[in-house]
């Protein structure tokens, strides 16, 4: 035990308060059948409330203020998307859109509230769907905290023992310092007695977000589109991601097609696109696999993805990509911790970035609900697997587990926790949530021979070993060659993935020492960046130069991997 640590964060590592298990019952599950004669490709989020032609419609009354779930199914290859509106607003609630007909939307309500489940058939010959709806009654957390962003500096292991006491360390983090996300009474008296030296960088982050929200606004009424592939002005929603990958595969039939892996905790598909020339042919070429959203609130992740597969698909003049697509495959999965996504995301007045529309029932205002158990709504880090097994469940009242702790390799190690609590809960076994089985199977199951995962906000290139102690990979140099590249274009740091700290249990550490393929974290910047920032500084700055004057930014980093 260190003995220089106050004794009350000793106290508090040792033994973190109990938290009070919230109490709640399911209702038995409402089955519908929705049929329409008709298939008819469109985004079912545009779809108006008129429209008759390959949409059925089913309204529900919540009995109580709580959690709905609903799962829509269809037969055979057929392609049904869900849509869920608030009836009197027709507020878009939730959606799902994946690629075939297993569509999965969940929503909290309050009592009385008339839901619209609109189910809209894409393709396909399937005339019907099946709909399961679940209702849980749970009260949601309330919450009038504030959350702060706060700069720690002073000794590692006291740093280190916040992050054991439960407190959201954050991984813009370097010698001797850290970000560290802070909300409530307990916390601040626990960061005031670490004996650390603390600055307040951004006193309230919803404010904050708004802020960024407002500012991009104003920027894309200036400006218009974006220099992005895509031309994009703000962050996307899941929903935004599932139009964007279908309507990829839809307008590039020879150059793009669907991929899943497999399913999150609440069972919903992770899904993305595979792109190369003569995508559906059988060849042996070599898979470069890219990846965001491990962890759920790190948003430019996703949004690198996406803009990567874009460009590919698009594919335009650039030599560089050309020969990327006639010699490779690229697989780009641009959220892997889909549920934990969706849930920092959702257009509900639990989510900090929303501004609580007029229509939506008060008494399912959460504020903002810290961490424990699983983290801060919109600043949500883990998966939404924990306490309760029922995936109805409401994330929000999960613990959650690290995903990017999970991992077989070294599972359980430094860097990773055993406590629920902790931000870097390594969960109850090497590879126990379906996520991080995911990526395992496709990844010992296919030609990887590269593999990127994207995080935020360090301005990091990581390469192999994750751990000070784990000896230099095989293919160190060649591996440091590749990862100084990627830091040149970008202006990240590139460096040994230890030299932020210690993990195990980590992506490219479990792939690489599996099946030999080489694999990075790229933790998007800019330097001493934060989370949710404005869309210009936080994404599209990175993508196009990322802190390197002149630089080729993420876009030449992501086509140098």
């Amino acid at each position: 035990m260190n003995r220089s640590l106050p004794a009350i964060l000793l106290l508090l590592i040792a033994a973190p308060a109990a938290q009070a298990a919230p109490t709640f019952s399911k209702l038995p599950t409402v089955g519908r059948s929705l049929t329409t004669s008709t298939a008819v490709p469109r985004n079912c989020s545009a779809t108006s409330a008129a429209a008759r032609r390959g949409v059925s419609v089913s309204r529900y009354v919540a009995p109580m203020s709580g959690f709905v779930t609903a799962r829509l199914r269809a037969a055979g290859k057929s392609d049904w998307d869900l849509v869920v509106r608030d009836h009197a607003t027709r507020r878009q609630l939730a959606s799902s859109k994946g690629f075939g007909s297993d569509e999965l939307v969940q929503s909290w309500a309050g009592a009385g509230q008339r839901i619209d489940f609109v189910a809209c058939r894409r393709s396909g010959r399937a005339r019907t769907a099946k709909l399961a709806i679940s209702f849980v009654d749970i009260a949601p957390k309330q919450s009038k905290d504030v959350v702060s962003l706060v700069r720690v500096t002073g000794d590692e292991a006291k740093i280190q023992g916040l992050e054991n006491a439960g407190l959201d360390v954050t991984h813009e983090r370097g010698h001797n310092f850290a970000d560290v996300l802070v909300a409530g009474a307990d916390q601040r008296s626990l960061l005031a007695s670490s004996g650390l030296a603390t600055t307040t960088r951004v006193a309230d982050m919803t404010k904050f977000a708004a802020a960024s929200d407002r500012a991009d606004a104003r920027r894309a009424a200036r400006f218009g589109r974006s220099a992005l592939p895509s031309g994009r002005t703000t962050y996307r929603t899941y929903s935004d991601i599932q139009a964007e990958l279908k309507a990829l595969v839809e307008q590039y039939p020879d150059k793009a097609r669907p991929v899943v892996i497999g399913k999150t905790f609440q069972g919903r598909d992770i899904q993305g696109v595979e792109i190369a020339n003569d995508v559906n042919a059988t060849d042996g070429r070599p898979i470069f696999f890219l990846m965001g959203e491990h962890h759920a609130r790190e948003w430019p992740s996703e949004e690198a993805a996406m803009e990567y597969a874009t460009m590919l698909a698009k594919q335009g003049d650039d030599p560089r990509v050309a020969s990327l697509m006639a010699n490779e495959r690229t697989v780009i999965v641009p959220v892997v911790n889909v549920d934990g996504f969706i849930t920092t995301r959702q257009d509900s007045a639990i989510d900090p970035n929303d501004n609580n529309p007029a229509g939506q029932d008060p008494t399912i205002h959460l504020g903002e609900a810290v961490a424990p158990p699983g983290g801060i709504l919109a600043y949500r880090r883990k998966n939404c697997s924990g306490e309760f097994p029922d995936p109805s469940v409401p994330c929000e009242l999960q613990w959650g587990v690290d995903n990017n702790r999970n991992y077989g390799n070294l599972w359980g190690g430094p860097g990773s926790s055993q406590d629920p609590t902790s931000q870097s809960f390594h969960g109850p076994g090497p590879r126990s949530e379906p996520e991080t089985q995911a990526v395992w199977n496709y990844t010992r199951t296919h030609q990887v021979t590269m593999l990127m995962t994207l995080h935020n906000v360090a301005a990091l290139v990581l390469r192999p070993p994750g751990l000070h102690d784990g000896g230099k990979a095989p293919d160190e140099a060649r591996m440091k060659a590749i990862g100084d590249a990627m830091g040149a274009a970008t202006g990240y740091t590139s460096q040994y993935s230890f030299e932020l700290y210690d993990t195990a249990g980590t992506t490219e550490d479990d792939t690489y020492t599996a099946t030999g393929g080489y694999g990075y974290t790229i933790e998007i910047g800019p330097k001493d960046g934060m989370f949710h920032m404005p869309y210009q500084q936080g994404f599209v700055d990175q993508w196009e130069h990322g802190d390197a004057p002149g630089g080729g930014g993420l876009r030449d980093a992501l086509l140098i991997a």
